[in-house]
């Protein structure tokens, strides 16, 4: 028994040492994104650059970059050019847009696909939730704007608490351990590349069933409260599917489109996060939705002038 256990301890060292050698080598671990504490909000840590990886053998691998903000853009949100029309897009990690090269975003796509007549910010964050969000527009967007998106699902629209805005305390402090992870290749390759620790997570409760599939909602699960802090400037981004519409406008009168995936694949393979097409989506939708609004307004316009 002893000898099988030391074969097991040896063989598993030997297989650790040639994981981290190769992944070395062929540079295949993700790392964690830097973060900070900024005014109370757990964001990412402003001008850090690097490259975000995902899958076993880095089948994606994108270009990110944290403005003076925290938010993964090439952009600084304080300043805002008034000769365009200013749009602002509230989400979480589809949003924030790892997935892709920060040059790739959904804001740097509707920009070209309007031919610079809009200037767009991104606000995502992985995790968030419409408590997030309704802070975000309060204290970055309102009056600054003159559209605001916000990209949102059922699961969202229950949640009671914040998951990074007013959570500045919780945002991970330098420590052996940490660096230890940091250093070491092979650990995040497993955890980050394979997401070992969530899969683990799952098999030792009970939420790994229910986790895949969007929460059954009623009125009295929504969060009404954050709904009614957005204004008549804002309107609801969804995927079909993903949320029930008539939850949003039982409460608030929030106009709410759904995303179209004319091009196709949308996602990657191996993961449910938008690809490149998958953004191009999203920013047309948000484009032909402008320009729907701005034909139905100078209609108006022109029917109570009799012009």
């Amino acid at each position: 028994m002893k000898k099988f256990i030391l074969y097991i301890i040896i063989s598993l060292s030997i297989y650790l040492v040639l994981l981290e050698c190769t992944t070395r080598v062929l540079d295949l671990s993700g790392h964690t994104i830097p973060e900070a504490n900024l005014n109370n909000n757990r964001l990412g840590r402003p001008n850090s650059e690097g490259i975000w990886v995902k899958g076993g053998m880095r089948e994606i691998s994108s270009h990110y970059k944290m403005n003076p903000q925290g938010f993964n853009s090439l952009k600084d949100y304080s300043n805002i050019d008034k000769n365009k029309v200013s749009i602002a897009i509230i989400g979480d990690s589809y949003v924030e847009g790892f997935h892709v090269d920060v040059e790739n975003s959904i804001g740097r796509i509707l920009e070209a696909e309007t031919e610079n007549s809009v200037e767009v910010h991104e606000y995502g964050k992985s995790g968030g939730n419409i408590v997030d969000y309704s802070q975000i527009f309060d204290k970055f967007i309102r009056n600054r704007y003159d559209y605001t998106f916000i990209l949102v699902t059922n699961k969202d629209i229950t949640s009671n608490e914040a998951f990074f805005m007013g959570k500045g305390s919780t945002t991970p402090k330098n420590s052996v351990i940490r660096e230890i992870y940091n250093r070491v290749s092979f650990i995040r390759y497993l955890n980050i590349n394979h997401r070992l620790n969530a899969k683990l997570n799952k098999i030792f409760s009970f939420s790994g069933i229910t986790d895949r599939k969007q929460k059954y909602v009623t009125k009295n699960d929504v969060n009404v409260f954050a709904l009614k802090v957005f204004n008549n400037t804002c309107t609801i981004l969804c995927e079909q599917e993903k949320l029930d519409t008539h939850l949003i406008k039982s409460f608030v009168q929030l106009p709410c489109i759904e995303i179209i995936h004319q091009i196709t694949p949308y996602k990657h393979g191996f993961d449910s996060h938008w690809n490149f097409n998958g953004r191009k989506n999203c920013a047309l939708t948000i484009k032909n939705y402008i320009e729907e609004t701005r034909i139905t307004n100078e209609a108006r316009t022109h029917n109570r002038t009799g012009d």
